[in-house]
């Protein structure tokens, strides 16, 4: 296999694999974790009840609209929905766990959480958004 390709699924194990366990070591590691567990369940109801409400928009012909972005937001809710089903359950694992873990059981080669994500996030959405005005889809 080449350098580039054992390079990329190292990265995609660094950034996924490790990325959800980091949860599972936070929520031992927080002080009030069953503040997160409750918004992050609530958070994936939200989503969820939004994209089948959604579909049934869609099933039901009710959406005025572009059909295409309905269906880009429907689909990107239920991904949005099923990526949050992780974080639970590693959350609650690590909120159950919590006595038997010790600081030295963490590792030490964990990403660390970015606050800059939300920020990527809406510079994505402000350019579709600008990019959407200037040609009017």
């Amino acid at each position: 296999m080449s350098q580039s390709a054992k390079s990329f699924f190292t990265r995609i194990r660094q950034y996924f694999y490790l990325g959800y366990i980091r949860h599972y070591y936070n929520a031992a590691k927080h002080p009030h974790p069953l503040r997160f567990i409750v918004f992050f369940i609530v958070t994936a109801c939200l989503v969820f009840s939004l994209a089948i409400l959604s579909t049934f928009a869609i099933i039901n012909d009710t959406f005025q609209g572009d059909r295409m972005v309905i269906y880009g937001l429907t689909s990107f809710m239920y991904l949005i929905g099923f990526s949050i089903l992780p974080t639970i359950v590693l959350w609650i694992q690590g909120y159950r766990h919590r006595g038997q873990i010790i600081a030295s059981d963490i590792p030490d080669n964990l990403p660390k959480n970015s606050p800059y994500e939300v920020w990527v996030v809406l510079l994505i959405l402000s350019l579709y958004q600008i990019i959407n005005k200037i040609f009017e889809w």
